[in-house]
């Protein structure tokens, strides 16, 4: 029976590899169009003479990324037409449509810059929505100015918004960035408290995996799971690393069975996550409860890990089945196929309608000579907003670090699916 099971799990893993090349060709087919659509607008005039306003867009639309990247852009999409099919943003008396200007930075900091340099430049963008990893994020925000109105800084000033980077203060680099994904150590603080809850007392055998070569899962483990861990006066009985695109885990997953871990925690994304769940189920490694980061919010923890996932719960900011994204999900699942929606397509999509807003109360004029104004305006509007609601019926409110204070909700991959596991409003589901 033993031979019989490791044979199952190896025959998942070679599945993994299998169907993680399939999901890559996948999602790079399914952009394409859209990529032609974004490059090829970039040229043409826009402005309030033409009866446009333009947006940047920059995120991995192609290669192992574009699993978050993808997404992201499609709740951008959505937004963007259900605006222009309404006639537009108002400004200076007049609905203009929304001209997305889109790039692929493919998750990689030099040609993030690059991007971030030609949308700010010459494309003249309002502002820049994007990207997804931190890593890029922090090359990209680099480039701007680092304090508001200094005549010495000569750095960019254009408004910046990420819908997904979750590295803890990388909205803090300049008061020109600004994140709309939730603040990530509030999220663990509240999950570690709701799972010791839901253990009924603190845990005593806690593991830590961290995939040591992603920001974002540094950070998250840094500043966010050791803090949370050291104020319970707590430290890891076993930690291990590995890298996001490591094949074999057998080792550490050794070192994580000899622990026999009651609390497992997850500072990775869901390529990792996968390889490394498959080996403990290969060696029969099952934790008590299992916490994961923003970077398990992905179809494939299931289409690739199977039952060896089973269990892990990580934030979110609006799941797929909330009623209150009925509308989003039907239409992205008319758009891709795809019977999942993970929270960075709302992300995208509330935050266009957070750009509309901000737009729409800055008094802009959409004019090539008062660009320069127009986008301290609408940074201004963006750094102002206070108790907004977005399309949930939920308040935002921009804090001076420049990230977005939200409820949240979790999720936990169980029976084969995505099931949320405790709500604000509802308290524990499962």
């Amino acid at each position: 029976m033993v031979a019989q099971a490791s044979r199952g799990v190896r025959s998942d893993q070679s599945r993994f590899q299998k169907l993680n090349g399939e999901k890559k060709m996948k999602h790079t087919l399914g952009i394409t169009i859209g990529l032609i659509a974004g490059l090829s607008v970039s040229a043409a005039s826009a402005f309030q003479g033409e009866g446009t306003v333009r947006l940047g867009s920059t995120e991995p639309l192609t290669g192992v990324a574009s699993v978050l990247g993808q997404p992201n852009y499609i709740g951008k999409l959505i937004a963007v037409d259900e605006i222009n099919a309404k006639g537009g943003i108002m400004i200076d008396g007049k609905k203009v449509k929304i001209q997305l200007i889109s790039e692929d930075d493919q998750a990689k900091p030099d040609q993030g810059i690059a991007i971030f340099r030609k949308l700010e430049g010459s494309d003249k963008v309002i502002a820049i929505t994007g990207t997804q990893y931190s890593r890029v994020s922090e090359s990209m925000w680099g480039l701007l100015q680092k304090k508001l109105d200094d005549p010495n800084d000569k750095g960019l000033q254009v408004p910046a918004m990420s819908f997904l980077s979750m590295k803890a203060g990388v909205a803090s680099t300049s008061p020109w960035a600004f994140r709309n994904a939730g603040k990530e150590c509030d999220q663990h603080e509240e999950l570690m408290q709701l799972m010791e809850k839901k253990n009924g007392s603190k845990f005593k055998n806690i593991v830590g995996a961290l995939e040591s070569n992603e920001a974002h899962s540094v950070a998250a483990w840094r500043a966010c799971y050791q803090k949370s861990l050291k104020k319970r006066g707590q430290s890891t009985k076993e930690f291990v690393e590995w890298f996001e695109s490591d094949a074999d885990f057998s080792v550490q997953v050794r070192r994580i069975r000899r622990a026999r871990p009651d609390l497992f925690i997850l500072s990775s994304h869901y390529q990792a996550n996968v390889g490394a769940m498959l080996e403990m189920a290969r060696q029969g490694v099952k934790p008590k409860a299992m916490m994961g980061h923003i970077g398990a919010d992905a179809v494939e923890m299931i289409e690739l890990g199977g039952k060896a996932v089973e269990g892990v719960v990580f934030p979110s900011t609006a799941f797929f089945r909330n009623p209150g994204v009925k509308a989003l999900y039907a239409e992205y699942k008319k758009r891709t196929g795809e019977w999942y929606m993970p929270a960075f397509t709302y992300l995208g999509y509330e935050g266009i309608y957070i750009l509309k807003w901000a737009i729409e109360q800055a008094g802009i004029k959409n004019r090539p000579d008062t660009l320069a104004a127009d986008r301290r305006k609408v940074r201004d509007q963006l750094a102002s907003m206070k108790d907004w609601k977005n399309p949930l019926g939920l308040s935002l409110t921009v804090e001076k670090t420049g990230d977005i204070a939200r409820e949240y909700v979790y999720v936990q991959i169980k029976d084969g699916d995505f099931k949320l596991w405790w709500h604000p409003k509802k308290g524990f589901i499962n």
